[in-house]
């Protein structure tokens, strides 16, 4: 007989079974910490990037904020390891270069680092966490294929350079879309641009050298990996700012030169760390523990001395690395060395104290270590130059003065000073150690050195940055005279005359002088004499007779003169020097002039010459500041003393720009002058007055002026 009891009891003996099993399970479940499986990521229609993280148990909602400079979004899963078995994970899609994970203190931190910050959102299903990207761009899947023409059809077609007018250093980048993603940064003295997914071709593959345009950039290199292009551009200063505007297809990268002030206003404004940002939020926790987190985040090597111990409570939230670490170290009184990528960390008087063994075991070597000579070859600099500041030696000069007292009736007193040579002392601040010396050979322009090894080695890479060619500068300069000279005379001439004998053959009658109708005359009187010019062939006029009665004739002579002169006298004066270095050139004459003295007469001379003083100077941004002397002598006028010397002199300072023309100076004189002979009440009378007086008009221009260009040469040869 079937028992309904005993199976109904049965059944309830299993169901408690199956409860304990489950409670058991969800127990260990619950104890176990989860696991990060995988991070894959995918493109969506509608410009939209996913990353999908895979857990090995149920999803849940992270922790989530982010970052705009630079751009970055930070998950945060606590009681969740890492079992990617990396922590890096590059993804060069999109916006999303690449994504880092970090397990520290029972918690992972995905950071995915970013091009430019976009919308996101997050959603959790069953063991996955997708995070989705918005507005992401032009995004090209992570399965094209790479053709020739570049990732997703995004290349560089041309790279060029060019310097701006204010000596602005170009970089034009043509682009093949202009939705090309580049990202801009720093990195060890150098500026890199980096193109997502852009591809390179070979012919620009290359490394230019732009030295020769004088601007803040001293090479361009481009390189590609397959999946993205780089650019490395070198500065050749410190001094400079950088910027990229982006126009269609081109973008350009401007490198800007400052002056001293404007490198330390931007250095004062510029924050020091530089390193990734992240956040902290500990409660006592061991400091070896953080600089174990602080090493996993960014790669480093960091080593802690025994003497390292101690707890530290911090918060911090979206600082740079470097900038926790000192605070850590603060905070507990320790210090930091770091060589290469490795970091050491211990208490300061440790460090303080090994600091110290280190410079007394340099100091030792450098009194027992042995001697070693070298010969340097300078090319370009004196070695008599380079001797000086190797030995850091400077000029100074010194003033004598004499007094004499000389008794030539009346007693004298005179004062001269006179200059000595420069004398050359120890000003200290010497490259060579104390038991170095320096020699020179001037015939072959060779130093002759003698020091530890060390210090040659620092000795050679000081004078590799002095052992330079000086730039050079052709001065062209132009001193122009030029002169206009306007006059102009009408004259009158009324004569009266009584006729002789005998008629001319002009005309007139009677003996005597000849008169302007060519023929001779009898007795003149004359009534009005202001003719325009004195003497035969100066000027041009007409005469007539206007009365004649039986023996007296009455003539006219009316006489014009008018002269114009203009003239210009233009000097080119030019010289090439380098760079700080005065040059002059003159030509002229020296003009004999007598003194006399006690010792008798004596023969001097005095320079009446063309001549340019020039000492130029290059600023950073290819201008030319130069100190000028401009001359223009001529002989002038003979004196009851002389010949006078025509003085014509500028000397100034003035800034101008490479291969401009400015003018320095110039003299304008002008002269007029009118006059007017006549005869008194009779040249005053209407109709008729001009018959009775004279007219002279002078206009006379002068004007000087002197113009300078300055050309910075690119070779040796004369441009």
């Amino acid at each position: 007989m079937f028992d309904v009891n005993a199976l109904k009891k049965q059944i309830c003996w299993g169901k408690a079974w199956v409860l304990l099993l489950g409670w058991l399970w969800a127990s260990m479940a619950m104890g176990e910490t989860m696991q990060l499986r995988d991070i894959q990521f995918r493109t969506l229609p509608g410009d939209k990037l996913q990353l999908k993280l895979s857990l090995d148990g149920p999803a849940f909602s992270p922790k989530a904020y982010k970052t705009d400079n630079p751009a970055r979004i930070f998950l945060d899963l606590p009681d969740v390891k890492n079992a990617l078995g990396k922590k890096l994970i590059p993804v060069n899609t999109g916006v999303v270069t690449n994504v880092n994970v970090v397990e520290a203190d029972n918690r992972t931190r995905i950071v995915i680092n970013l091009v430019s910050q976009v919308p996101y959102d997050i959603r959790t299903e069953g063991r996955d966490i997708y995070v989705t990207l918005k507005n992401a761009g032009a995004i090209a899947s992570s399965t094209a294929p790479v053709t020739s023409k570049g990732l997703s059809g995004q290349r560089i077609e041309k790279i060029d350079f060019r310097r701006g007018p204010r000596g602005e250093g170009r970089i034009m980048v043509f682009l093949a879309s202009p939705n090309t993603l580049v990202d801009l940064r720093e990195e060890g003295g150098k500026v890199v641009a980096t193109f997502l997914n852009t591809a390179l071709p070979p012919n620009l593959a290359k490394k230019l050298d732009v030295t020769d345009f004088a601007t803040p950039v001293k090479s361009i290199e481009a390189f590609s990996d397959g999946h993205k292009t780089q650019l490395v551009i070198s500065p050749a200063t410190s001094a400079y700012d950088y910027l990229s505007y982006q126009s269609d297809r081109l973008l350009t990268l401007e490198f800007r030169p400052l002056t001293p002030a404007q490198k330390a206003e931007l250095k004062k404004k510029k924050f020091p760390y530089t390193g990734e940002r992240l956040s902290l939020n500990f409660q006592d926790i061991p400091v070896r523990s953080v600089l174990q987190i602080l090493a996993d985040f960014t790669g480093l090597n960091i080593i802690a001395s025994d003497s390292v111990q101690g707890n530290v409570t911090l918060r911090l939230n979206n600082v740079p690395w470097d900038q926790a670490l000192d605070l850590v170290l603060k905070a507990k009184g320790l210090g930091k060395r770091k060589e290469g990528n490795v970091v050491w960390v211990a208490p300061l008087d440790e460090i303080i104290k090994l600091e110290k063994k280190e410079l007394e075991h340099v100091q030792f070597r450098e009194q027992k270590e042995p001697l070693r000579t070298e010969l340097i070859q300078l090319n370009y600099a004196k070695a008599a130059d380079i001797l000086k500041v190797l030995k850091g030696m400077q000029k100074t000069r010194t003033q004598t003065s004499t007094q004499q007292n000389q008794a030539q009736g009346v007693s004298q007193y005179t004062s001269t000073f006179e200059e000595t040579t420069a004398e050359e002392s120890v000003a200290g601040g010497s490259i060579l150690s104390p038991r170095g010396e320096v020699n020179i050979d001037e015939r072959t322009n060779i130093l002759i050195v003698k020091d530890t090894a060390n210090n040659l080695e620092a000795i050679r890479r000081l004078i590799q940055e002095l052992d330079r060619p000086v730039r050079q500068v052709l001065i062209e300069s132009r001193v122009v005279i030029a002169n206009d000279t306007f006059g102009r005379e009408l004259g009158v001439r009324l004569n009266g005359s009584k006729r002789g004998g005998n008629q001319g053959p002009g005309g007139s009658l009677g003996q005597g002088t000849q008169t302007l109708f060519g023929g001779t005359q009898g007795t003149n009187f004359g009534i009005v004499d202001l003719p325009a010019a004195i003497g035969p062939g100066a000027g041009g006029g007409f005469g007539i007779a206007i009365f004649k009665l039986n023996k007296f004739l009455m003539q006219l002579e009316l006489s014009a003169l008018q002269d114009e002169n203009r003239g210009e006298v233009v000097s080119m004066p030019r010289v090439i020097t380098q760079d700080q270095t005065q040059a002059s050139i003159e030509q002229g004459v020296e003009i004999p002039f007598q003194t006399v003295s006690q010792n008798g007469t004596q023969t001097q001379f005095k320079k009446a010459v063309l001549k340019l003083q020039v000492t130029p100077h290059i600023t950073p941004d290819d201008n030319v500041v130069m100190e000028l002397l401009v001359k223009k002598d001529a002989r002038g006028d003979l004196t009851p003393n002389g010949l006078a010397i025509d003085k014509r002199e500028i000397q100034t300072t003035v800034q101008v720009a490479n291969g401009e023309t400015v003018v320095l100076g110039g003299v304008y004189e002008g002269t007029k002058d009118k006059t007017v002979n006549k005869v008194p009440f009779f040249g005053d009378l209407p109709v008729v007055g001009f018959l009775f007086r004279k007219e002279t008009l002078a206009d006379r221009k002068r004007e000087l002026l002197v113009f300078i260009t300055p050309k910075i040469l690119k070779s040796m040869n004369l441009q």
